[in-house]
């Protein structure tokens, strides 16, 4: 019951058809992994808000998880060995996502992340949709190097995990909030200077925040990928 701009008292009325089933086999199968990411982001980020500690939310968190995936186990699953991991092909990513939400600097208490950066990222995380949460939690990482740039569109992605980088390379990490260019102190100096104008990774400044254009084909087309 609401009154529009013209003074006119009015009832609006919601209508929403879901499916529903008895059978936790049908159930499971037809989760979503990336909307459940997101349903948890919003409700711990806004349990964090509410002055509930850290310690507790991360308990609270690992349970759900763990007890939805052993209730798949129990009642779904084929009988197997005690100590194999089975999880339902729909939710094989779940416990990737909650891992990265518990690391996020949303959630994560950290001297490193002040309480208004933290309390901004909260504030983000609750307005953020289904994909957007996805990118936060586990970011795009692009190779910048040279070999792996190509012409046109952007460059293939890498897994964004720690054995992945080389510190003979650049990377380009985006979670949808910022873009961090990250460099290897065995990055090639032709490459540095070709980017940034500097033949070495101590001539760089690491707080600019535009590339400055250069009149060659790598600084051209890395600041493209940045853009893009």
């Amino acid at each position: 019951l609401y009154t529009s701009m013209s003074g006119v008292r009015k009832l609006r009325l919601l209508n929403i058809s879901l499916p529903v089933s008895s059978n936790l086999a049908d159930i499971y199968k037809s989760c979503d992994v990336d909307t459940m990411a997101n349903s948890l982001t919003k409700e711990f980020g806004k349990a964090l808000l509410s002055n509930h500690s850290y310690k507790n939310l991360k308990e609270q968190l690992t349970g759900k998880v763990s007890q939805s995936l052993a209730c798949y186990r129990q009642n779904c699953a084929s009988p197997s060995q005690p100590g194999q991991l089975i999880l339902p092909e729909t939710l094989k990513l779940l416990p990737l996502y909650s891992h990265c939400l518990l690391r996020s600097p949303a959630l994560i208490p950290s001297l490193e992340v002040g309480f208004d950066e933290r309390s901004n990222l909260l504030q983000r995380l609750a307005m953020m949709s289904v994909q957007q949460t996805e990118l936060f939690l586990y970011p795009r990482l692009y190779s910048l190097n040279t070999s792996t740039l190509g012409n046109e569109g952007l460059p293939p992605m890498v897994r964004p995990s720690y054995d992945r980088i080389r510190e003979a390379g650049a990377h380009l990490l985006e979670n949808g909030l910022v873009l961090i260019l990250w460099v290897g102190s065995a990055t090639p100096s032709k490459w540095l200077q070709e980017v940034f104008g500097a033949t070495t990774l101590d001539g760089v400044d690491p707080t600019q925040g535009n590339l400055q254009p250069f009149d060659n084909a790598t600084s051209t087309r890395v600041r493209g990928v940045v853009e893009e």
